[in-house]
């Protein structure tokens, strides 16, 4: 999970694989919850996998990065062995989505000509500011929070290099997100979103806020009283959902976030279950980030034309649709990683390194 290692073999040294696992089967629910036309079941606030994606991320740079850029790896070191786990499934991802987009306008349909406006500053990773309907990255929707992801690793560099180490800091950095983030949720009476270029910094406020209390878990991973911590936060943020009445919706999402989240990587990095440390969950482990950008342009591939291979309602027809298209989905992201993303990343960080950098993995978004 935590960086590159021998698929299959259970816990390494350098691999947590209940992690592993538990972000493998995150990706998938998130999946789901974009495609429930597909998958025939809705799974209520399942977006929250978004936060437990950033909580992970900060446990992950912790364990990978942070010693190695406060004795001074270099900024090209980093960025490059980022982009270089980001970038190559990201942007075939855009350019599958876009000969999509492209083969409609071409047969004569109008359609998704508005999003093809966005293919550049998508490409960059950057959201579209000028799109019609408002959302940042219309081309594939979970591109959002692979931007909040590439904004924090650079903060977050330049944040150890210039001293965030000390427990102190983490948690005043913690605190502070938490406050203002759900002082807005409380305010809102919603939960924060992200994903529309009119609430981008609230997805940057989510992104923050896990990912330092990513950071703090990993720091205080063998002290228990941390589970403290997080159990008073989350019955500060209940308690002042009650106060302020008529957010009660906003409660069973403050408990998930803030508790059942936090808990969940504590326990399974610090007691590494047994169910959770196989190859199963070291194989989730590696598909899950093809899972989480290819299951968008897969669905404008294969959905058509499972609707008329499957054109039922009844159960038998909902499952073999949803069955069909999850296995071509996990065979897709398998072959994603071990044609692709492994390849891609060791060439451009031999190609483009000044010297050896170490291959760390990274939570999707």
């Amino acid at each position: 999970m935590l960086a590159a290692g021998n698929k299959g073999q259970g816990v390494t040294s350098t691999r947590i694989v209940s992690l592993d696992g538990l972000r493998g089967i995150a990706a998938i629910v998130v999946a789901v919850y974009h495609l429930p036309g597909l998958f025939g079941v809705a799974i209520p606030h399942a977006d929250l996998a978004v936060d437990f994606f950033f909580l992970l991320s900060g446990w992950v740079m912790a364990y990978s990065y942070e010693d190695r850029i406060a004795r001074g790896l270099p900024a090209h070191a980093f960025f490059l062995n980022r982009l270089a786990r980001l970038y190559p499934l990201y942007i075939v991802a855009l350019a599958l989505i876009f000969l999509v987009f492209l083969s409609k306008i071409w047969f004569g349909k109008g359609e998704g000509i508005a999003e093809l406006r966005c293919v550049l500053p998508n490409a960059l990773m950057l959201p579209c500011l000028f799109n019609d309907d408002g959302l940042g990255f219309p081309l594939n929707h979970p591109g959002w929070s692979i931007f909040v992801e590439v904004v924090l690793n650079v903060l977050w560099y330049y944040a150890v290099r210039q001293g965030l180490r000390s427990l102190g800091r983490k948690f005043a950095l913690h605190l502070v997100s938490y406050i203002v983030l759900w002082g807005m949720a409380v305010y809102l009476g919603r939960y924060l979103y992200g994903f529309n270029n009119s609430d981008l910094l609230e997805g940057m406020l989510r992104g923050v806020m896990g990912f330092s209390g990513g950071v703090l878990l990993f720091q205080c991973r063998k002290d228990p009283r941390i589970m403290l911590y997080f159990a008073l936060l989350t019955a500060l943020a209940l308690g002042a959902i009650a106060l302020h009445g008529g957010v009660d919706r906003v409660a069973p999402l403050a408990l998930t976030v803030m508790g059942v989240l936090p808990m969940l990587i504590w326990l399974c990095a610090r007691w590494r279950p047994a169910l959770l440390e196989g190859r199963v969950s070291a194989f989730l482990g590696d598909i899950s980030y093809a899972v989480y950008l290819l299951h968008i342009p897969l669905s404008l591939l294969l959905q058509k034309p499972l609707r008329l291979a499957f054109p039922g309602t009844d159960l038998l027809s909902v499952l073999l649709k949803a069955g069909v298209f999850g296995f071509v989905l996990i065979i897709a992201s398998s072959l994603s990683y071990r044609l692709l993303e492994v390849p891609a990343r060791r060439w451009l960080v031999q190609r483009y390194g000044r010297r050896p950098v170490v291959l760390g993995q990274v939570t999707p978004t």
